[in-house]
């Protein structure tokens, strides 16, 4: 009779035990299913962030990238304007350069020649940039033509203007001091130009200059 009320008794203290143990168990799983819960969500917000962050670092690469295709497609435009102006001007210097050497050695050369010819000159040298570093005479004559009495100094422009010619005459007035070989010859002052402004030439010839230009 107590043995059994004794294997009784036991055997609701292990159900109860086991009880306590199921409650326990569900307690645990119940907070680890909650820790694992927040964890999903924590995951899961981290995740939208940063496909927002990436979304938006796509979007300014984007708005960047048809920034500089903008950029780019103007500097090309730019580009194609200066290599048009580039070419424009090339050929403007080109056509000038032409020109001027048509007009120096069809015209001035030939000038200069029949100029010594007429007044009996023998004409032993014709140099052309003939340059000065003579200290306090340094100076450039555009064409220089040399006899055993005579040096003409000629000063050459495109379009001859008063200012050129008083230059010229300014540079005559020590071009013995700049070219001492010559310093015993008589100097001759001329001016030559494409074109020749209004008035020009009168003035050059008052102030006892040969002029040489186009017909």
């Amino acid at each position: 009779m107590y043995a059994s009320e004794e294997r009784v008794d036991r055997l609701e203290c292990l159900i109860a035990e086991a009880v306590e143990l199921h409650k326990g168990l569900v307690v645990r799983f119940e907070e680890r299913d909650r820790q694992l819960s927040e964890q999903v969500c924590q995951y899961i917000e981290q995740a939208q962030r940063d496909r927002d962050a990436i979304s938006k670092a796509f979007d300014r690469s984007d708005a960047q990238l048809v920034k500089t295709d903008e950029q780019l497609a103007r500097r090309e435009k730019e580009t194609d304007k200066l290599d048009k102006l580039v070419k424009q001007t090339t050929d403007a210097v080109n056509k000038l350069t032409g020109k001027w050497s048509n007009f120096v050695e069809g015209l001035v050369l030939p000038a200069t020649k029949k100029m010594f010819q007429e007044r009996g000159f023998d004409v032993k040298n014709i140099f052309k940039s003939a340059r000065s570093s003579v200290e306090g005479a340094e100076m450039e004559i555009d064409i220089m033509a040399v006899s055993d009495q005579h040096v003409v100094a000629i000063e050459i422009k495109s379009t001859l203007g008063i200012d050129d010619v008083n230059y010229h005459l300014e540079k005559l007035a020590i071009i013995k001091q700049a070219f001492t070989t010559y310093a015993d010859r008589i100097v001759i002052g001329a001016v030559a130009g494409i074109v020749i402004n209004e008035g020009v030439d009168k003035y050059a010839y008052s102030k006892g200059l040969f002029v040489i230009g186009q017909s």
